[in-house]
């Protein structure tokens, strides 16, 4: 368990700047506006930004205490220095006195947890974290104990170590604080119809039983798991005649093949191309090839797959994430990798150091912010765990009481916020990656990217409207 949860973590900390979206508005179709008008509990009034746990323009930051906040990692990274910059922007605009990223040496954890120890001591009234995910039950202990606010960052703050049964449904652990993140189901969905949208716009005419569909992902990860699922139940539901859905990665329908990462001993880029050069020595009847990645380094092992056969024209390359695919396009690479699901990091970074703002000036605490996105069912509630043991995954089942519901010995409202995603294709990636800076630092400052300035604020938007599925329980009963 603990070497999965420590894969886990590398590979969230790679794909996090990912994107993801719901299905009412993934791909920038649906227009909504740019600042909140609700959403947020806690206090307000003129003391306070409009809605908690989001930047507001029209509130003057300097009217507050000046926060001291740092930001501490795991190890360096290209990642983390993207975060670093987008928290810096924003801290400035918050009135937030910013300390950038400090790491341990040598990926310690428990100089990870000293370091907490020591911010507190130097008065820093809140941290944003990028610790390893099976710290955060004891980074939220010390927290409580020194009175210091704080927010996760690429990952979830669950107690991994602690994963139970909704009925048929795997629970990865207790929600124990507010979250930032994706919908890793939709990002398969979203990758499998973008090609398929490829595929009837470039080769109508090539029979179905001619195109060959790779999902390129790592199985022993469960959120990335998901996102093969979500292609491979898609692409069923599109061309039913390629056989039923099934979750067993051992039964995948015509020509559809999953590249697992996990079995190459690695979880990087040259083993996805090597992966997936398997796959395209060995065509059979395929002509055309859907090439789906979980993020960029699987796309770009992909991508050079085909490159490397000669199949760039008649291979198409969809992932979710593309900061790399920026750096492509902007060097003059062009290849198989077209399309990728994206949100910048500085929309990334709002809602976190806009909720540990609140949290620190005392509009709202970790129950309070964004109550809409709050999951009926994975809110951070204590369940009552019955002594059976599913047969499949070994972890308990949730009691269910007379009324039909878990059986709840303590109640949380601990949030699970969505950000919306839009595909970065070669004709518009720029217009969207200049309305970003737009959003985030306001018209007439350079921002961070050096295209032709955009000026209408509503061409996209930052927010999401919170899907039904946070609203329905799932099966309480037991398979």
């Amino acid at each position: 368990m603990k070497k999965f949860l420590a894969v886990l973590m590398a590979l969230l900390m790679i794909l996090s700047i990912a994107a993801c979206g719901d299905t009412t508005g993934g791909d920038g179709g649906k227009k909504e506006p740019s600042q909140p008008t609700s959403g947020g509990e806690g206090k307000s009034g003129a003391e306070f930004p409009a809605v908690a746990g989001f930047f507001d323009p029209t509130y003057d930051y300097s009217k507050n205490k000046r926060f001291k906040v740092g930001y501490l990692v795991t190890a360096t990274s290209f990642l983390f220095d993207e975060f670093d910059k987008a928290f810096a922007d924003w801290a400035e605009r918050m009135n937030i006195n910013y300390t950038g990223m400090w790491a341990p040496a040598a990926g310690s954890n428990d100089e990870y947890l000293s370091g907490i120890q020591t911010f507190a001591d130097q008065g820093y009234d809140g941290l944003l974290l990028d610790g390893d995910i099976n710290l955060y039950p004891r980074i939220n202990e010390i927290c409580e104990e020194l009175g210091v606010a704080w927010m996760p960052c690429m990952s979830q703050a669950r107690e991994y170590g602690n994963m139970y049964m909704m009925g048929g449904t795997l629970v990865p652990g207790r929600l124990i604080h507010p979250y930032v993140g994706f919908d890793d189901n939709y990002f398969g969905v979203a990758e499998a119809d973008k090609l398929e949208e490829w595929r009837v716009k470039n080769y109508p005419d090539v029979p179905l039983e001619k195109v060959g569909f790779i999902y390129v992902g790592y199985s022993l990860a469960t959120q990335l798991n998901e996102r093969y699922l979500g292609a491979k139940k898609r692409w069923t539901e599109l061309h039913p005649e390629v056989g039923a859905y099934s979750p067993d990665p051992q039964n995948n329908p015509r020509n559809f093949f999953y590249a697992d990462v996990s079995t190459a001993g690695a979880a990087d880029q040259t083993a996805a191309q090597n992966l997936v050069t398997q796959y395209l020595s060995n065509p059979g009847d395929v002509e055309i090839w859907l090439i789906a990645a979980a993020f960029d380094d699987y796309a770009m092992g992909a991508a050079n797959a085909a490159q490397n056969l000669g199949f760039t024209d008649k291979t198409c390359v969809a992932c979710s994430g593309g900061s790399n695919l920026i750096l492509q396009w902007d060097s003059g690479i062009r290849n198989a990798w077209r399309y990728a699901l994206f949100t910048a990091q500085s929309l990334y970074a709002e809602p976190i150091i806009s909720a540990l703002w609140a949290m620190m000036a005392g509009q709202a605490t970790a129950d309070e912010i964004w109550p809409d996105w709050c999951m009926v069912y994975d809110k951070g509630d204590v369940f009552k765990l019955s002594e059976d043991l599913d047969p499949t995954y070994g972890v308990p089942y949730v009691e269910v009481g007379a009324d039909g519901k878990p059986v709840v010995l303590e109640e949380h409202h601990y949030a699970q916020l969505k950000l919306p995603t839009y595909w970065l294709e070669l004709e518009t990636y720029q217009q969207y990656l200049e309305w970003t800076d737009l959003y985030a630092y306001g018209e007439g400052h350079p921002g961070h990217y050096t295209y032709e300035p955009v000026t209408d604020l509503n061409l996209f938007s930052a927010r999401m409207e919170v899907p039904e599925s946070y609203k329905v329980w799932p099966s309480l009963e037991r398979p």
